[in-house]
């Protein structure tokens, strides 16, 4: 089932119209299905894939990968995953919010393992930052994102994602999606991007909770200061925090924006320092 004429005909049969509320615009090109699962794949490896959709892309990692565990938000899309995809003995289907489930269960043993995803433009980021906070080692994070949204988690600085991201590993942005690609199309281009794990971390927090903590401050008020966005964002001694920036950066009035994620740790490992001497 790869085109547009089947997408149609199995929507109408199931009475299925994609939902704008859930952000579903299916992918319903072949080709860039079977290119997209052939990234960082490989037969000893589990993957879990965000959003199967229609299932096109579920079927490709089904004949690439050893386990593929498949998370849906949208019952509604159950008969139609399970036509067309009933032939896969490896795959698991599982029917909820990925924010809410526990990605460690899905994997019990020791394989590696990758992550595939479609994600609408408002859950990428809570996504992204799920995967990275969740405690699972995934090998590579592939991720089919808006344009706009791959520039930003591939830049080295200048936002809150692209920093977190970097502490996991090296992104890269791989190959542009247009819009034809999917049904309904969007109105934008999409891209793909690879997030890779790194083997040495690109920085060492003591409290890696904390760290994040200070970057969510540092960006939530991207005009101030990066000292008076975390004296007010952590409730933090304005003179205390202007010393530990001044330390780490050398320049009591640089911004967040600036900082990359070596930075921000050595901040947060002397306000944690500060806090455990309390």
């Amino acid at each position: 089932m790869s085109n547009f004429i089947q997408i149609k005909n199995i929507l109408e049969k199931y009475d299925k119209t994609p939902k704008k509320s859930l952000g579903q615009n299916f992918l319903i090109d072949a080709g860039i299905s079977k290119k997209i699962a052939g990234l960082g794949a490989s037969a000893d490896y589990g993957v879990l894939e965000i959003g199967p959709g229609l299932g096109i892309l579920t079927g490709e990692l089904c004949g690439v990968y050893k386990n593929v565990a498949a998370v849906e938000i949208d019952r509604s899309l159950e008969p139609i995953l399970k036509e067309n995809l009933d032939k896969f003995d490896n795959l698991q289907l599982i029917f909820g919010d990925i924010l809410d489930a526990d990605l460690q269960s899905l994997f019990p043993g020791n394989e590696k393992i990758n992550v595939c995803a479609n994600l609408p433009y408002y859950i990428t980021t809570p996504i992204i930052l799920k995967l990275v906070k969740c405690g699972v080692k995934f090998e590579n994070i592939i991720l089919m994102v808006q344009k706009e949204a791959a520039d930003k988690i591939c830049a080295e600085t200048g936002n809150a994602i692209s920093v977190i991201v970097s502490c996991y590993g090296g992104a890269k942005k791989l190959f542009n999606v247009p819009k034809s690609s999917f049904y309904p199309q969007p109105q934008v281009n999409s891209a793909v991007v690879k997030i890779t794990r790194r083997n040495t971390p690109a920085a060492a927090p003591r409290d890696e909770a904390l760290m994040y903590k200070v970057i969510d401050a540092a960006f939530r008020q991207r005009r101030k200061t990066l000292v008076n966005a975390l004296a007010s964002g952590l409730n933090i001694d304005k003179a205390e925090i202007t010393a530990i920036v001044k330390t780490a950066t050398g320049n009591e009035n640089i911004r967040g924006e600036d900082l990359d994620v070596a930075a921000f740790a050595d901040i947060s490992n002397m306000i944690y320092m500060i806090f455990e001497g309390e």
